[in-house]
């Protein structure tokens, strides 16, 4: 089954504007093989951090909450770097 993926307007709109991050480029780092799942960084117990690379080979971090097995609540989305970059070039 696939995952679907929804994002607040007003939220995806700050996202657009703070990070340059488009709706297209999060869905497509979902599909990277490479790509990890860890818990939040900020300690949200509801909340995940999956970093993988996008169709434009950007690097970024998503923050999302599972809803089921149905969909993904995207919280933000930046450009990976620091520890999170290097665990995704180290392979973890």
């Amino acid at each position: 089954m696939d995952i679907g993926f929804v994002w607040d307007a007003e939220k995806y709109q700050e996202v657009q504007r703070t990070h340059n991050v488009q709706f297209y480029e999060v869905v497509s780092a979902f599909d990277d093989p490479q790509g990890y799942d860890d818990t939040d960084p900020q300690g949200h117990p509801d909340r995940w951090l999956y970093v993988g690379q996008t169709v434009t080979n950007r690097v970024l971090a998503i923050i999302y909450i599972a809803e089921g097995e149905e969909f993904h609540r995207l919280i933000t989305a930046y450009e990976a770097e620091g520890e999170i970059l290097n665990e995704y070039y180290s392979g973890s």
